[in-house]
């Protein structure tokens, strides 16, 4: 028996389960759920049920690999971002986004565990900590048995999964990733890139971190160093198509999923052109502005690095996306000049049309379904009856002209619609 409605919306429906667009539908909502999705002919809406009309109708979009906090976190969904997995912040952190109001659905890492060389260590007194610190961005991993407690206390903690960082050990990361494993929480990992330390310190390549289990790897990060110890240049201009089938073959007979922040690797290479749609002015970005500022005048050399790192990460998630693999949607925000929260993702969005060859609505998926696979979500990221009413009205055709992905008129979160344009 059909739910009663609290809510309908009608217009062109986008979802990316179904093969073709619906171009005069309706979605009902009950509560937080979908409870109808189909044409208007065959899916009455009840009378007196508040209706918004016009538009496209999308599932919400996800970023999956933020670093959240609640001063932007309204900004996602104001860019139509309507879920984010946090890739690394305090535990106080991630408690205080989950119950943030305006804050999009919120799935987090916690603290990032690295050893005792970590980036981490330079961010000021506190940032980086032993292992259940609730302030720390991240915790101290120097054994085996640093790693097992290490992920008992995020699990204890509710997070919803395990960020293995560059500079553990491999005894240290094996141990990590089976203890995940048996606490029944997902492995996302950083390994580091040629632009940050991925050749100068990290000892975890990619092919050895894939061995462990992990269920994503950001930033195509550890394929310099698995790239190199093949015996290629992973900073040469033109790249080894051997050694590229090889590692997109173990990524996805593994059922590795890449998250490659593309945007975030043009930001760095200074290849990025600025977008900011809904971003309001204020202290929060000029505080961003200021973490930017130095950002902007990298040498040369790193920007090269950076550069080099893109061309890999595209080589490599075409021939992932060629054999079959899943690559989805992430920005890092803010971690990079001009990669603002929400807006980030739209950019995103464009450069796997540009760079990796996606049509647009391809594209979506990489935010949409896609995103929620690697999640385990299957009531995220479509329009289905049964699922979360998470929904976008949009002005244009998305499936089309991807920009209009980011002409957002309307934001549905869980059934409750907020008007942004």
């Amino acid at each position: 028996m059909l739910m009663t409605p609290t809510l309908a919306l009608t217009g062109r429906l986008l979802d990316p389960l179904r093969p073709t667009l619906t171009e005069d539908g309706v979605l009902l909502i009950a509560g937080d759920r979908i409870v109808a999705s189909g044409p208007r002919a065959t899916t009455p809406i009840p009378d007196g049920v508040p209706t918004l009309q016009g538009g496209t109708l999308l599932p919400g979009l996800m970023d999956l690999h933020v670093h959240a906090r609640p001063a932007y976190a309204s900004w996602f969904p104001r860019a139509g971002v309507t879920t984010v997995r946090d890739a690394a912040s305090s535990l106080e952190n991630l408690r205080a986004l989950r119950t943030h109001p305006g804050a999009p659905r919120m799935f987090g890492a916690g603290p990032a565990l690295d050893g005792p060389g970590s980036i981490f260590a330079q961010f000021g007194p506190g940032a980086f900590e032993a292992p259940g610190d609730p302030v720390a961005g991240g915790w101290c991993v120097r054994t085996p048995e640093d790693a097992i407690r290490a992920v008992d206390a995020l699990a204890d903690a509710g997070v919803d999964t395990v960020k293995l960082y560059e500079q553990l050990t491999p005894d240290a990361y094996r141990a990590a990733a089976a203890r995940a494993h048996a606490r029944e929480l997902p492995v996302m990992t950083d390994l580091g890139t040629a632009f940050t330390r991925g050749l100068s310190g990290a000892q975890v390549d990619a092919l050895q971190a894939i061995a462990c289990g992990v269920r994503s790897i950001e930033h195509v990060s550890g394929y310099a160093l698995a790239y190199q110890r093949l015996g290629g240049d992973p900073l040469a201009d033109s790249l080894n198509a051997a050694h590229l089938d090889h590692l997109a073959r173990v990524t996805v007979d593994h059922g590795v999923t890449l998250v490659p922040t593309l945007v975030n690797l043009a930001g760095f290479a200074g290849t990025l052109e600025p977008l900011t749609l809904n971003t309001p002015a204020g202290p929060a970005l000029d505080g961003l502005q200021h973490q930017w500022s130095y950002l902007r005048a990298l040498p040369d050399s790193m920007r090269a690095a950076a550069l080099a790192d893109l061309r890999l990460a595209v080589a490599l998630c075409v021939r992932v996306l060629d054999l079959g693999g899943r690559v989805v949607a992430g920005t890092d925000t803010p971690a990079a000049p001009d990669v603002l929260p929400g807006a980030g993702l739209h950019a995103e969005l464009r450069l796997f049309a540009a760079l990796l060859g996606l049509s647009p609505a391809r594209a979506l998926q990489a935010a949409t379904t896609d995103a929620a696979g690697l999640l385990g979500r299957a009531d995220l990221g479509t329009l289905q009856p049964g699922t979360l009413a998470d929904v976008l009205i949009v002005d244009g055709r998305p499936d089309v002209t991807l920009a209009d992905a980011a002409r957002v008129r309307h934001v549905v979160q869980a059934g409750v619609p907020a008007t942004v344009a």
